[in-house]
């Protein structure tokens, strides 16, 4: 039965206003921090600058409906003074929202600023650790609380831990924690009234095992995300629904290096699966994520 046109509208307009204001970060990702974890080339012979690009595609089923595309480039860049490391990420997408098969929204944003900032420690002559701290700086203002963003738009402080654990010369476990804190800001609903929101914060836990074969390698593991501590003020209904989630997700990786005029270089591809266990009626049915990075050691 065909709906009236002033009830289609009106129906339309009350589903954007139940759009959260937590949107997709690919600088945030966890399993993109950890590209570096298969050496490049032998310590003896490590250069310290190495550059990432990496071409992504996100898709994202709700459990309500709606499902979103985010096809975009990330850029980062390493620079190694050992034990320390510096890095730098920025990336692009082109978003598309469709709602019951029409698009309700597309256009090209910009992420989040990430840096981040670490040191390395041998605690063992099998284990290598990292500690890092995070800084993300918004790179457009997400104010409207019914527009689709790419990236937080939040001021971001976090703290990772992660390492390595060498089972042979082959292969190893990786694993890591991450936490992230996501400062408030001011936000407005359709009728233009003021509220302050935030994501809250944000905690990512991975676990993966890597083989190394000649130029090969590949990786298989598993991450978490849970989102959490996510509210307004003053409050709006389901906000917390909408933005405070868990999420599991299997990836594997296959990691080929190279060398271009004694140059190394490194090229990955990666497909993952993932969902939300919570909330079941905002949060992802389905997550279908690939990439393809090549990066490059100087």
């Amino acid at each position: 039965m065909k709906l009236p046109a002033a009830l289609s509208r009106f129906l339309y307009l009350l589903l954007l206003c139940q759009q959260s204001i937590l949107s997709t970060s690919v600088v945030y990702n966890f399993r993109i921090a950890q590209i570096t974890k298969q050496p490049f080339s032998d310590s003896s012979n490590k250069h310290n600058n190495t550059i990432v690009a990496l071409l992504f595609n996100i898709y994202q089923k709700k459990y309500n409906g709606p499902s979103q595309n985010f096809t975009g480039e990330l850029t980062g860049y390493i620079y190694d003074f050992d034990p320390y490391f510096f890095r730098t990420d920025f990336a692009f997408a082109h978003i598309k929202n469709k709602v019951a098969g029409t698009t309700t929204y597309t256009g090209t944003q910009t992420d989040d600023l990430l840096f981040t900032v670490g040191r390395n420690f041998q605690t063992s002559p099998k284990n290598s650790l990292t500690l890092s701290g995070l800084f993300g700086i918004p790179t457009h203002a997400n104010t409207n609380l019914i527009h689709k963003s790419f990236g937080y738009a939040q001021v971001g402080l976090g703290a990772q831990v992660d390492g390595v654990y060498d089972l042979n010369q082959e292969s190893g476990l990786i694993y890591g924690v991450r936490y992230v804190y996501f400062a408030p800001i001011k936000a407005y609903n359709s009728s233009q009234e003021k509220y302050k929101v935030t994501a809250g914060n944000t905690v990512d836990c991975l676990m993966a095992s890597k083989t190394n074969w000649d130029k090969h390698g590949l990786e298989f593991g598993y991450t978490a995300k849970f989102d959490f501590g996510a509210h307004a003020n003053p409050q709006i209904t389901d906000f917390a629904a909408q933005n405070n989630f868990m999420r599991s997700n299997l990836y594997l990786v296959y990691k080929y290096k190279f060398l271009i005029h004694k140059t190394p270089n490194r090229v990955l591809f990666n497909i993952a699966f993932g969902r939300d266990h919570r909330s079941k009626i905002y949060g992802n049915k389905a997550i279908i994520t690939s990439w393809l990075a090549w990066n490059v050691n100087f």
